[in-house]
């Protein structure tokens, strides 16, 4: 640590309380939540507004007794969780080491054609003569194609130490002066000047997981010029009901029997653990789908297609994302509705679309099911209302939905 550098917490940093009473706090989707002392907290604080380690030591002994070595050491570990960033010195951030600084799981993205040709045509319309900024430019890849295209000016950004990768395939593709590589989370950077197009691939099987919202309507609001275009601009996301194949496995009744032969067998009262069992959620406990990442759809389609949400990220907020509503799931076909397969159409412009949907071309994100919290027959006609709302967890986006 240098006590003369100054720093200031990180835009991306998010807190959570667990259900054991401790308080969690991560700045990275590549990053496990880290358990954070509440002693530490007066310590983020004194960098709220940028300072100098020495400034912020200062400024907290005029009202706590705290020495240089305790105090030097709790910096130490927020700077090494990117908690606390270097101000306007985006190189010296500490890089996330899991999740996407995995060069195998860009490998596997990258063999994925139909996305990564979708973008790349959609890059080749709308990048000659802008400045171009990426947000989580992971391999570089898609930076490349825009400076191939003919953008000005590129300013890649990444969080991981994937971004040692994308700055050796910027000077193996002749990208030295178009593309500047940020190393550091987009909240945490600053542009000298707005960008004209803002590209971001930060979608996930469900297309919330990765954050793509908060980091995508921050970018859109500090990196991005009013009107400018951002690929993809919509996201919309659908779901259809599926029946499931009935298959020997360990539901709730099995469970019970299971707790009850134990309670012979040990001689004990089970009866607390039964009572648990029996209230556990029965999405648990049901077998996985085996044919989630199938070049083939396979389960039988119960219901037409059911619109969820339909974000445009030129212009919708994180309030509209995360308001709780519903939806009705039309049926079309007589069975029993015991999922739903989750997916999104992501509009690259007004052209070009991206897809997950059953029906579609299987690509690297694979496909989302979700287990229904129990089972209903259903008929042609019948009309089923889903509950539907954006959950944080771990200090990332999730889509909920289930029955009304």
């Amino acid at each position: 640590m240098q006590w003369d550098v100054p720093y200031v917490v990180s835009r991306s940093l998010t807190f959570e309380i667990l259900r054991t009473g401790r308080l969690a706090a991560t700045s990275s989707i590549s990053r496990p939540p880290q358990d954070m002392d509440l002693d530490a907290l007066p310590v983020l604080m004194a960098f709220a507004a940028g300072a100098t380690p020495r400034a912020a030591l200062a400024s907290l002994q005029a009202e706590w007794e705290l020495d240089d070595e305790g105090f030097a050491t709790v910096v130490a570990a927020l700077i090494d969780q990117a908690f606390l960033v270097p101000v306007g010195q985006e190189g010296a951030v500490s890089l996330a080491q899991e999740g996407f600084a995995s060069v195998l799981a860009h490998h596997n993205m990258l063999q994925d054609t139909v996305r990564v040709m979708a973008y790349q045509a959609a890059i080749a319309r709308h990048s000659r003569g802008c400045t171009v900024v990426e947000v989580g430019c992971g391999t570089g890849i898609l930076s490349i194609f825009a400076a191939r295209a003919g953008a000005r000016r590129v300013v890649a950004i990444e969080e991981s130490e994937i971004a040692t990768l994308a700055e050796r395939m910027f000077r193996a593709n002749g990208c030295d002066g178009v593309v500047e590589l940020r190393r550091a989370n987009s909240r945490d950077v600053e542009l000298d000047e707005p960008a004209d197009l803002l590209i971001h691939e930060i979608l996930g099987t469900d297309p919330f997981i990765e954050n793509i919202l908060p980091a995508v309507l921050d970018a859109r609001q500090r990196l991005l010029r009013p009107g400018g275009r951002l690929l993809p601009w919509r996201i919309q996301t659908f779901c259809v009901g599926i029946e499931i194949e009935t298959k020997p496995h360990r539901d709730q009744a099995y469970l019970l029997a299971e707790a009850e032969e134990a309670q012979r067998l040990y001689g004990l009262d089970m009866t607390p653990l039964s009572e648990l069992l029996a209230a556990a959620d029965p999405r648990l406990l049901a077998p996985p789908f085996e044919d989630a990442d199938s070049k083939i759809f396979k389960p039988k389609v119960l219901s037409e297609e059911c619109l969820l949400l339909d974000l445009d990220l030129r212009t919708d907020g994180l309030d509209r994302a995360g308001e709780p509503s519903e939806a009705s799931l039309r049926i079309q076909s007589p069975g029993t509705l015991g999922a739903l397969a989750v997916y999104f159409r992501a509009h690259l412009d007004e052209d070009i679309q991206l897809a997950t949907a059953p029906f579609a071309p299987l690509t690297s994100w694979g496909r989302s099911l979700r287990l229904l919290a129990r089972r209903v027959t259903v008929a042609p006609g019948d009309e089923v209302r889903l509950a539907l709302g954006l959950k944080s967890r771990r200090g990332r986006q999730r889509l909920d939905i289930d029955l009304a």
